[in-house]
């Protein structure tokens, strides 16, 4: 079975390895990383890894968000885009330079939804594995500038760290069998989060196998989740909260959110997980690159069915 292995960095700045600054929330913003920029530890989410050079937060350690995830192999069906096991994890955060008392800020160029849903994939990773001292800069790169600090095109030498991956919480991870049981039952929310064309089935990923998305699911595109034509910044709860209503979509019980292959749906749980707050949010790791694997796993074009 294939794996993608750890890939390292550099050389030239070194890392400082401080601990001591606590993290207000799983959000914090330009000013705060500035006044706390030697007590964390910055890793940037990318995926042209190229364009680090061009600019990055100083220290910053880059992370190529096309090497997250690992392929696996499950009931004889190559899977490619799936959760890494903790050995793997614990291999991919060390070489990055974390160790279990960092204090983790996970930043990315800040120009797209794309980038920002990269860098939350990482955030959830983390989390599922235990580590709790982790934080999104909201707004990426561009939240550093604006808090009239200049990027940088030093290269960052890595100290490899010594983290170990804790306990699994899988009370925020669904399986394919957690989707199945799903269906038809009304105390869980099934929510499609990628863009409408997809869920009426008018395009599809080369990844994925059907058309159209998971019968019963309602549909929140991630794009939703920032403002159309500015820096990706995060809305408030209240804009969140009017949101989730207007797109009919009840997120105080069970919820289960998907998309392609698990990527864009990571930003749609770190806000209705971390920002909202609701606690019986789950990602479907497979997500429809595994769910259109099996013929028995039904889909629908049709809007509300």
């Amino acid at each position: 079975m294939k794996k993608m292995l750890p890939l390292v960095l550099f050389v030239a700045l070194v890392v400082p390895l401080h601990a001591q600054a606590m993290l207000p929330g799983p959000l914090v913003d330009g000013d705060w990383l500035v006044n706390n920029r030697d007590g964390v530890l910055v890793l940037d989410v990318r995926k042209e890894t190229d364009t680090f050079a061009q600019g990055h937060i100083p220290g910053a350690v880059l992370v190529d968000v096309n090497r997250i995830r690992i392929e696996r192999e499950i009931d004889g069906k190559l899977m490619t885009r799936m959760r890494p096991d903790a050995t793997s994890f614990e291999a991919f955060m060390r070489v990055h330079g974390v160790n279990n008392d960092s204090r983790v800020i996970l930043t990315h160029r800040g120009e797209t939804p794309g980038q920002v849903a990269g860098a939350a994939r990482l955030y959830w990773h983390l989390k599922y594995y235990g580590f709790d001292q982790v934080a999104l800069l909201d707004g990426g790169n561009p939240a550093w500038v604006e808090a009239l600090e200049d990027l940088v095109s030093d290269a960052t030498m890595v100290e490899a760290g010594n983290y170990r991956a804790g306990a699994e919480h899988p009370e925020i991870l669904a399986t394919m069998q957690q989707v199945r049981q799903s269906l038809g039952n009304n105390a869980v929310t099934l929510i499609d989060t990628r863009e409408l064309r997809y869920h009426v089935g008018m395009a599809r990923k080369g990844y994925v196998f059907d058309d159209g998305h998971i019968p019963g699911s309602g549909t929140m595109p991630y794009k939703f989740l920032h403002p159309a034509k500015a820096s990706m910044r995060f809305f408030d709860r209240a804009t969140y909260l009017k949101l989730l209503d207007s797109l009919r979509i009840a997120a105080d019980g069970d919820v289960i959110v998907y998309c392609n292959s698990a990527y864009e749906a990571s930003s749609s749980w770190f806000v209705l997980h971390e920002i909202l707050g609701k606690a019986n949010v789950r990602i479907y790791d497979g997500s429809l690159h595994q769910w259109t694997q099996y013929e028995s796993n039904p889909m629908t074009a049709r809007l509300n069915e």
